[in-house]
């Protein structure tokens, strides 16, 4: 039976005491939970699988608009080639009769706009762990060939948990598309080769970035102006007040990357992602002590006091190791050296499989080839097995995190930590370990969450693996049989 039309303004909530709506005799709408220009987006129910989800409708006007109806459709194709914990899933685009709309990821959480109009100014701290995490989405969506290009602090969620995910690649466009650029977006956090209709790439998302930390340290936008088009000319012509200047407890070296990100010459922001993080990094470790790279020179009045407390450190290292029942460590030997000996990974330990789970939630796992060959750091004294890997691991090894969360996942480390074991993981997979990704993809998949197991498997069988396209292709098939039988 076909549905009757829906006015997205009329959609009836528990909140208002009446029974809630059907979409597409599928989507039970629980609530709204925000509004925008487009549309509208509430809490809904799959009733086919029993998932909560978050519906986003466009509005009917626009709906009956091809180009908008493409705009929405665009949403679903560039989303759903990432896949990243921070970015938000996209599922599918359905229309009945008038009314189009999207069903995503539910996020439990708020928005970056509200924690900032709630909190004010962010700690220094939080807002690079927040601006971290936009990274890794911002990462993997580059890596696709995407480009946000609407970023901003209403399209970034933050869930109960602390996750971080990106919203709404509404807008975004490949960068292998034409150069024809439309000027869409938001002007107070345009890059001004957007604000002047320009080609975009990956440094456009990192101007918006700026914008976006700039205003989760001082809860105010870099950009303002009476009216759209003197914001967009302020983003080309003009550069914002220095963070120091208005908030003088901001690191410089903070105040550096912000300001960095913001340069108009994208020649002159950061030149990727990666690099952006590595700043971004280095701010968090404040005035941690010198490295072997570099140069401290105390001033010449101080010299004495430098000396003397070189000399108390030492003495109270000694009396610190003298007490001490471990051995002390000996230097660690360049890597290059020539006698440096052979790393052989350790056996693998027996695995002790967990205790099953009920009945009605069965244990997921990691149906992966066992532990490659690791490239770990060379200590002057053995290490325990898991202290080796998870040191590799630490150091950015794909292979060591690949192994490490399988060691957490049967227990072999002494504890068994599914969390960890799936955050190794997924390190691992986004880095391109193939492995890892068919792991997750078997891991989602006996979850029964076939959407996030698909996207894995792609993943990985693009990357050569052929039991993930057997998967993949077996997903498809029992996929296709079950929409033959309704």
């Amino acid at each position: 039976m076909t549905q009757p039309p829906v006015n997205p303004t009329l959609i009836s909530t528990p909140e208002s005491g009446t029974e809630p709506t059907l979409l597409a005799g599928r989507y039970e709408l629980l609530g709204e939970i925000g509004a925008g220009g487009m549309g509208r987006v509430y809490r809904a129910r799959d009733r086919e699988t029993g998932e909560i989800l978050a519906l986003k409708t466009l509005k009917p006007e626009l709906a009956a608009d091809p180009g908008m109806s493409e705009r929405f459709k665009n949403e679903l194709r560039l989303a759903r080639r990432i896949t990243h914990k921070n970015v938000c899933r996209i599922y599918d685009f359905n229309r009945t009769d008038a009314l189009a709309f999207i069903t995503m990821e539910y996020v439990e959480g708020e928005t970056l706009r509200a924690l900032i109009d709630r909190s004010g100014p962010l700690a220094p701290s939080r807002a690079i762990a927040i601006a971290l995490q936009i990274c890794a989405g911002l990462r993997e969506a580059h890596a696709q060939g995407v480009v946000h290009r609407d970023l901003k602090p209403e399209n970034v969620m933050i869930a109960k948990s602390g996750v971080v995910k990106l919203m709404d690649f509404g807008i975004a466009r490949s960068v292998d598309t034409s150069t024809t650029q439309t000027i869409i977006g938001t002007p107070a956090y345009m890059a001004p080769e957007q604000a002047q209709g320009r080609a975009v790439d990956a440094r456009t998302d990192i101007y918006a970035l700026g914008l976006t930390l700039y205003e989760c340290l001082t809860a105010r936008c870099a950009f303002t102006g009476a009216t759209p088009i003197e914001i967009a000319i302020k983003q080309v012509q003009s550069r914002p007040t220095p963070l120091r200047t208005v908030r003088p407890d901001i690191p410089p070296a903070l105040e550096a990357a912000v300001l960095r990100c913001l340069e108009k010459e994208r020649e002159q922001r950061f030149a990727s992602i990666d690099v952006l993080t590595a700043a971004l990094t280095h701010t968090t470790a404040g005035s941690r002590r010198p490295t072997a790279t570099t140069s401290v020179t105390p001033a010449p009045s101080n010299t004495w006091r430098w000396v003397a407390l070189t000399l108390l450190a030492i003495v109270i290292g000694g009396i610190w190791h003298k007490k001490s029942n471990a051995p002390v460590m000996p230097p660690m030997p360049v890597a290059t050296a020539p006698s440096m000996p052979a790393i052989r990974p350790a056996p693998p330990a027996p695995v002790n499989p967990p205790p099953p789970l009920p009945a009605e939630a069965p244990s997921p796992s990691f149906d992966t080839p066992r532990m490659p060959p690791l490239n770990e750091p060379s200590f002057g004294s053995p290490l325990p097995e898991f202290d080796r890997v998870k040191a590799a691991a630490e150091a950015g090894d794909a292979n060591a995190q690949f192994r490490l969360a399988h060691m957490l996942w049967d227990g072999t480390a002494g504890t068994r930590d599914e969390t960890q074991a799936r955050d190794w993981m997924e390190r691992a997979a986004e880095q391109g370990h193939r492995d890892a990704q068919f792991a997750l993809g078997s891991f989602y998949e006996r979850r029964n969450d076939v959407r996030t197991a698909a996207g894995w498997y792609q993943r990985a069988a693009e990357a050569g693996h052929n039991d993930a396209r057997n998967a993949l292709l077996r997903l498809r098939q029992r996929t296709s049989a079950r929409q033959q039988s309704r």
